[in-house]
């Protein structure tokens, strides 16, 4: 296995195995994150998402699978409020969920990371000032203690005037951290929606490819939810549209910093379909003449391009084993 294919793929994978299409229940979803911890590729899993509302359905757990080992680390997500006062109604409502959590399962859980849709009211005010508050206050509300979450993703919306909508919340964010002294405070990161069970869910390339250069130019962490289950964009015959891959987005993300892509030389990694034109090499990750060192994917992943969402554990690991990866 190549060093650049595992710094890569290292906690790559946020298992969402409660969500669609998988839709399990949380028994057998959490049955399931429990095993692949202990699988040989437990390298490529990170957390297992959660929403906020269901951490009280954990207590069963307690004393068989948190008994012991390294804690399980979770994500907690959020719900979509269409009003800033009902955000800050839902930050609270959180806070409480995370604060019971910790209290019931101690050291056993991690809750490090916050994954938050912002309210349309907020979107669409195309207000900087008022998006870098809401980071401001979200921080307030969810910080102060160590079981609270460090990194919080804020997930936009892609209307009609996405272009601007989305460069104001990046530029907000921006403005946010740069203003944030102590390590310990939050850092607000971006999340990118990548598709979903219908066609009409998928962003368009163009819209993809100005995110990813949009949240480098920002210095903007980004992690990346739904359709990213393989790793070449192909067409899917179930959703009846092209869905991206994570060695397209990832590694178009990561190419981006090294090489400083234009919106059209993202778009055109974005929609590469050939596997053969990326490779993992001795010296790093490839897409046709552009690379990236080794060195540089660890150093990218750990700070500006996190991890992605998926339902399946399986099918990535799976496409990955036939490519010769695995």
């Amino acid at each position: 296995m190549k060093a650049s294919f595992k710094a890569f793929m290292r906690e790559i994978i946020d298992y969402a195995g409660l969500f669609p299409p998988a839709d399990l229940s949380l028994d057998t979803s959490l049955q399931k994150y429990s095993k692949y911890r202990k699988d040989s590729d437990a390298w490529m899993l990170s957390r297992y998402i959660i929403p906020a509302s269901r951490l009280e359905e954990l207590k069963p757990y307690h004393d068989n699978l948190f008994a012991g080992g390294e804690p399980y680390k979770f994500s907690v997500l959020g719900k979509r409020a269409e009003t800033i006062s009902g955000f800050y109604e839902d930050l609270q409502n959180i806070a409480r969920s995370i604060e019971r959590a910790h209290d019931e399962h101690g050291k056993a859980i991690t809750t490090d990371v916050l994954e938050l849709k912002l309210p349309r009211e907020a979107v669409f005010a195309n207000d900087e000032a008022l998006l870098a508050d809401i980071y401001a206050k979200t921080a307030d509300l969810i910080g102060g203690r160590e079981i609270f979450p460090t990194e919080v993703f804020f997930e936009g919306i892609f209307d009609k005037n996405w272009e601007k909508e989305i460069g104001l919340i990046l530029e907000a964010m921006d403005r946010y951290n740069a203003g944030t002294k102590d390590e310990s405070n939050m850092r607000a990161g971006f999340k990118l929606r990548c598709g979903g069970v219908e066609a009409s869910m998928f962003p368009a390339v163009e819209q993809v490819a100005f995110t990813l250069n949009k949240v480098r130019e920002q210095n903007i962490a980004l992690k990346c939810t739904a359709g990213l289950h393989h790793p070449i964009r192909h067409y899917n015959y179930t959703v009846k549209t092209k869905m991206y891959g994570f060695f397209n987005i990832f590694g178009g993300a990561m190419l981006g910093y090294a090489h400083d892509f234009s919106d059209e030389q993202m778009q055109q990694v974005i929609k590469e379909e050939d596997a053969e034109h990326f490779s993992f090499t001795e010296s790093g990750f490839r897409w046709k003449d552009y690379e990236i060192s080794t060195q540089e994917i660890t150093e990218l992943r750990n700070v500006a391009v996190t991890s992605f969402g998926s339902c399946s554990f399986d099918e990535p690991r799976e496409d990955l084993q036939k490519l010769g990866l695995l």
